[in-house]
């Protein structure tokens, strides 16, 4: 029999096809940056879903930052970054995202110094070791951007494990799919994994000597680099 390129039909859940529709109306430019969604309520009755499903395809939508909520204040379509708002009539929803994963960097950027300070003075021989393993991990999925992709997670969550401070490991491990956005956004040659693995050898280094202020500005530069990284490919 010839196989005639025929796959199996996934039934689609009624949150999936909520977040289909919304993010087919921010590309149409029926919903548009800082417009205000219905409420809760009154949007289940238009979709004609139950509020449940429609507090999933939320939380879908803002962990992929095409919405945010404010207490008190509903939910609205994540505003674009003035940085990339030249390019705003192209891909609007690819924008968002990105302007989410920006808004995230800047969290980072502040969170990932201090705990590499912390990895300095906290860090166990185990703790050592596992970083050096995913990093040899890491070096031999060079060729496979999604396993690379997971090895830098590692690393990173394995550096909140080093403070011996579960807040950290909490906040990371809630950030995956940010994080992992961050990553598919920016990783997108094999240069740059190249260039991304010696900057997470570096800051080991400086974490396996306690250097703390050198583990700082390793870090410091890599969040940098992906911030440039990022804007660079709205330009």
């Amino acid at each position: 029999m010839v196989n005639s390129g025929f796959t199996e039909i996934k039934k689609e859940r009624m949150y999936e096809k909520i977040v289909r529709q919304v993010v087919e109306l921010i590309k149409e430019g029926e919903l548009k940056p800082g417009d205000r969604l219905p409420a809760e309520r009154q949007l289940a009755i238009t979709l004609g879903c139950s509020r449940t499903s429609l507090r999933e395809a939320c939380r879908v939508l803002e962990s992929e930052g095409l919405i945010i909520s404010k207490p008190g204040g509903g939910r609205f379509i994540q505003h674009i970054d003035q940085h990339l708002a030249p390019n705003y009539e192209f891909d609007t929803v690819n924008l968002i995202k990105k302007t989410a994963i920006l808004h995230f960097l800047e969290v980072r950027e502040v969170l990932e110094p201090k705990i590499v300070e912390l990895a300095c003075e906290r860090a166990t021989k185990e703790d050592l070791e596992k970083m050096e393993a995913i990093l040899q991990q890491m070096e031999e999925s060079l060729k496979y951007p999604n396993m690379l992709i997971n090895e830098d997670h590692n690393f990173h969550l394995t550096l909140a494990e080093a403070t011996q401070n579960f807040v950290f490991v909490s906040l990371m491990k809630s950030n995956l799919n940010m994080i992992n956005q961050t990553r598919k956004q920016i990783l997108g040659s094999h240069k740059r994994y190249e260039e991304a693995l010696r900057e997470h050898q570096l800051i080991f280094e400086m974490i396996k000597e306690g250097n703390s202020s050198g583990a700082v500005h390793a870090i410091t530069d890599h969040l940098q680099t992906l911030r440039a990284e990022l804007l660079k490919e709205t330009s």
